[in-house]
């Protein structure tokens, strides 16, 4: 870059469009307030399935308002700084400039030669220094420059730098792809080893996310301790670790889900069964829905961390009455795991209600490689009678198919080792499933009778992603979801968008 098209440059406006935006910023954090204020009204006025919906409708919009106030920050931020850094240098290097002219030829490119008579060695010596001087103020100005587009990019792509994480942890704007946008922090993430600064608690999974018949944003967290961060995942659990939690949102009036209430061990964990065995290392959420006042939450109960995953004794069905504050075990409700085989297909669940007085139950064997997802259903209204659910048996549902030999209905990817931990929704259109793989890949496959399903597509990539659940606040073209990270051991919101999620309607 040269001298004269630096001197036609005004990085003084880059400054003012960065003001500019920040009033931008503030007013769009003005109108969420109000939007917000409006809404907790609205829920007081009016309640029921209708209003559920209208308000779902309404907090998601909020939401995406507040990422993009988040947005507008972030590049009014940068275009201030960075433009003030670029008139700073720009105001140096031109004085030097004109300084240097007063007694030397000064070339665009920095160059600044003696002129008789001052041409004798002392003033060449001089000349040399300035063009030294002069030069290296047009590389900072020209490194400046780069830094600030570069970073004016990186936010527009979604790499908000407040997400910085620290060293040998995931930023979380790494899992934006052309189909995936994070939104905001969701549950955890906090000291690996304190776990200070944990939102809600301290490190924790999963975020299995769902609506009280109230109309409450909830998730239900898994594994849960202080030091969770360094010694969670395969291997051994902490004394304080392989706890559960349920979290219930509010929207604060910048449009930001924060933490409202935490109910602390809602589904203990499991004495073994037999003599000699040992307490459940762990009782983990795998998915929530509701029938009519009743909430319910499907949960797996670990035996152990053996053979690089986690092996389960079973899966089972918890209810609650009561908003989701006090759950009790709805004891038939039991899908017992082989003890050496490990060949139960149900022990991985995601339960689906649907339009057509079924709910269906859709289920992994444990850990993340598996030969797919299996299926079974059962009438809503019959949710608790074991003899009513029937098992897929390759043609039809059928009550006289055992839960073992019913075979999968949605293979693993292509060149992939499983379908892991699923998340089912039925929408107006079709059903959507979320699902992961053990190495951090996230997928999604569509379906509109629930069996038959559509190629997965590929969403993302991220090494130590897992755990994908979408969100009652989810429909349209679009769904919300969790997403786990491993390092900060936390959860995520973040909103997918493919031809897998387009057009499916209401949730």
């Amino acid at each position: 870059m040269s001298i004269s098209m630096i001197r036609a440059q005004n990085p003084q406006e880059v400054v003012y469009a960065g003001g500019d935006l920040a009033t931008k910023a503030s007013a769009l954090d003005e109108l969420v307030g109000e939007q917000v204020r409006a809404l907790n009204q609205l829920k007081l006025d009016w309640s029921g399935s209708a209003a559920n919906a209208a308000v779902a409708t309404a907090y998601r919009n909020i939401q995406q308002q507040h990422w993009q106030h988040e947005k507008l920050a972030a590049l009014a931020h940068a275009m201030k700084s960075g433009g003030g850094a670029l008139v700073a240098v720009r105001d140096v290097l031109l004085a030097w400039v004109d300084i240097a002219s007063t007694l030397f030829d000064v070339s665009d490119s920095g160059v600044v030669t003696p002129r008789a008579p001052n041409d004798t060695a002392p003033w060449v010596a001089i000349a040399a220094s300035y063009t030294k001087i002069i030069q290296q103020l047009i590389e900072s100005f020209v490194t400046t420059d780069q830094t600030v587009s570069t970073g004016i990019s990186a936010i527009n792509a979604g790499w908000l730098p407040g997400n910085n994480p620290l060293p040998g942890n995931i930023d979380p704007d790494s899992l934006n792809s052309e189909q995936l946008k994070w939104m905001q922090s969701l549950a955890g993430s906090g000291d690996p080893t304190t776990g200070e600064g944990g939102v809600g608690v301290p490190n924790t999974d999963l975020s299995i996310m769902g609506m009280t018949p109230d109309g409450r944003l909830f998730t239900i967290q898994g594994d849960t301790g202080v030091g969770m961060g360094e010694t969670g995942g395969p291997g051994p659990r902490p004394a304080e670790g392989g706890h559960n939690n349920i979290i219930f949102w509010r929207m604060d009036e910048h449009g930001k889900w924060v933490v409202d209430e935490v109910v602390n061990d809602p589904f203990p964990n499991t004495p073994g069964r037999l003599p000699k065995q040992a307490e459940d290392i762990s009782t983990i959420p795998t998915s929530t829905f509701n029938n009519g006042d009743t909430m319910y939450t499907s949960v797996m109960n670990v035996k152990n961390w053996d053979d690089g995953t986690w092996q389960t004794r079973s899966s089972q069905l918890y209810k609650s009455t009561d908003g989701g504050r006090t759950w009790e075990p709805v004891k038939p409700l039991v899908w017992t795991n082989g003890e050496a085989a490990h060949d139960n297909p149900f022990q991985v669940q995601s339960f689906a209600p649907s339009d057509d007085g079924y709910t269906y139950m859709y289920g992994t064997q444990d850990g993340r490689v598996n030969d797919g997802m299996h299926v079974a259903r059962v009438p809503t209204d019959q949710i608790e009678n074991p003899a009513a659910y029937e098992y897929w048996n390759g043609s039809g549902f059928d009550a006289d198919q055992y839960p073992e030999t019913s075979p999968a209905i949605l293979a693993p990817p292509s060149g992939y080792d499983g379908v892991g931990e699923p998340s089912v929704h039925f929408y107006d259109n079709r059903a959507l499933v979320t699902f992961n793989d053990n190495m951090g890949n996230v997928f999604t496959s569509s379906s509109t009778d629930g069996v038959t399903w559509s190629p997965p597509q590929l969403v993302t990539a991220a090494p130590g992603a897992y755990g994908v659940f979408q969100s009652p606040l989810s429909g349209g073209d679009s769904i919300d979801a969790s997403i786990s990270l491993w390092k900060p051991y936390g959860t995520h919101l973040v909103q997918i968008q493919n031809s897998d999620t387009r057009g499916l309607g209401a949730y």
